[in-house]
């Protein structure tokens, strides 16, 4: 049996076969023909890029009739609106896109912040789909009949079922988490009615078969089973093996996220308030919420393609990535250079500093490149560590990082992670996780496993865990104090400039 996990990414999807051993037996990702950075998306390229990354991947294996199940799980907060007849009525809005407006604002001041903190356990900011949804409405060519969340379009073009799941719901501002439903409250007070919102249903139940044209397209039974997936953030911690409070994914990409699994959610506002959203997680197993920093690997990209470029041709000639000189190249031990990634702001967790800019620290004639690129490394891990202490406060602490992405593949930077935040840090073995949590959810669906954490064990391939090293977790905590004060400079100077009170 081969399950196919469709990881929908804001660049690019890829489709993933595995088999029930959890070996892989296929891969296909293809990059939207759409401009970096653009903030619209054309649905039908979506759509089309999606049939076309199933069918090569179906393509590559030695048995299509072997596939029991296709599910998809994609970013949130981004949203494709249709008529009656199923047809897009505008370019998907990404979820990064500036969205702010004074009408959303006034429906925050109507509503009252407490009361979509309470409703949705989330604080409400035009980042999420509500804003983008109001601005739909009004410039739509005709009513919308449908707000289908991405992954929730994609199961509807594949089998025509209008559904999602609560993970990506809880993305809306319009669910409730406490009631797992959509809020009638929120809904009538920002105009919205129930039947223009799909339906809600667990992660990992079939929506329904393919439809026929779809099958013959994709090259595949009409029997095979449509399986709505989940948030990205959601199906990586499932395959990184996350499973009980204490377990944390961390998602090392062009942003960093951990996703901390923890038991209840905390009381009073302040976690809200700090960004930190609560999400139900899979099996009824408690909530995660999702501590990130946008800048992540994208610094390190920056001091590749910046710094490193001297590097293109050693890198060629060894066969290696640039990545790799530069891991190799980095010193074993921690420097007095200290780094404040915020190189497209402070943007995420616990924090959101749009104009806020990076700081380089302790520059000397001796400096060198591969000096900076472990500071950087530090550095992102030093904001991660802010997070966890941020998130400590209101008991959710985790105890075992499970580390994937891209930046898991690096030896040094999983051992300077363990150092900074003093705590076992554990290798996910398997690359592809958003998939692989995705086809998980889709193995559980046609085979009826009641839990999707318990079947995950079978899939979830490890590493030799990173320990802290007792002489450089001593060095990393005083230079963490450096990092929160040089931090709270940078807020104090821009709040300043702004005439905000620090």
């Amino acid at each position: 049996m081969v399950s196919l996990g469709v990881d929908i990414g804001g660049t690019g999807a890829k489709c993933v076969a595995f088999r029930e051993d959890g070996s892989q037996a296929a891969i296909s990702y293809i990059e939207y023909p759409n401009p970096a950075g653009n903030p619209n998306l054309d649905p039908r390229v979506l759509s089309g890029t999606v049939m076309e990354v199933v069918a090569r991947c179906v393509r590559a294996l030695p048995d299509p009739h072997a596939v029991k199940a296709v599910t998809v799980s994609s970013f949130g907060e981004s949203f494709v609106p249709v008529d009656e007849k199923g047809e897009p009525l505008s370019d998907i809005i990404m979820y990064f896109a500036a969205t702010q407006s004074e009408e959303f604002d006034q429906l925050v001041r109507k509503v009252g912040e407490e009361t979509f903190m309470r409703v949705t356990r989330t604080l409400p900011d035009a980042f999420y789909s509500l804003s983008k949804m109001l601005y739909t409405r009004r410039t739509a060519p005709r009513p919308v009949w449908k707000y289908l969340l991405i992954s929730g379009y994609l199961c509807f073009r594949l089998c025509g079922e209008t559904v999602l799941d609560e993970t990506l719901a809880c993305r809306t501002l319009l669910y409730d988490v406490n009631k797992r439903d959509w809020s009638d409250e929120l809904l009538a007070a920002s105009g919205f009615v129930r039947e223009q919102l799909p339906t809600v249903l667990p992660a990992g139940t079939v929506a329904g078969r393919l439809l026929p044209d779809v099958a013959a397209r994709l090259g595949l039974p009409e029997t095979v089973a449509v399986v709505i997936g989940a948030h990205d953030q959601v199906v990586n911690a499932l395959a990184c093996g996350v499973s009980r409070p204490g377990d944390a994914a961390d998602v090392s990409g062009t942003t960093e996220s951990i996703a901390p699994l923890f038991e209840r959610i905390p009381e009073g506002f302040g976690f809200q308030r700090s960004n930190y959203a609560c999400v139900p997680y899979l099996d009824g197993r408690g909530y995660v919420t999702y501590a990130f920093n946008i800048s992540g690997g994208m610094v390190v990209r920056w001091l590749r393609d910046q710094l490193a470029l001297h590097l293109d041709e050693q890198a060629k000639r060894e066969n290696v990535s640039v990545y790799d000189l530069l891991n190799r190249l980095a010193p074993r031990e921690p420097g007095e250079l200290l780094v404040l990634p915020f190189l497209q702001g402070m943007g995420g967790t616990p924090d959101v500093l749009p104009q806020a800019r990076g700081l380089f620290y302790g520059l000397g004639m001796q400096t060198a490149l591969p000096d900076v690129y472990r500071a950087i490394l530090e550095g992102l891990t030093f904001e991660m560590a802010y997070n966890l202490e941020h998130l400590a406060r209101f008991g959710v602490a985790p105890e075992r990082l499970y580390a994937c992405g891209g930046g898991a593949r690096s030896r040094l930077w999983l051992q300077i992670k363990a150092d900074i935040w003093n705590r076992e840090v554990i290798p996910v073995l398997t690359e592809e996780t958003g998939a692989l949590g995705s086809a998980i959810l889709g193995f559980a669906a046609v085979t009826g496993e009641k839990s999707h954490c318990a079947l995950a064990q079978r899939f979830v391939r490890l590493g030799e865990p990173f320990r802290p090293e007792p002489g450089r977790a001593a060095f990393y905590r005083e230079k963490m104090e450096k990092y929160r004060r040089f931090r709270a400079f940078v807020i104090g100077e821009e709040q300043q400039h702004k005439g905000v009170s620090p």
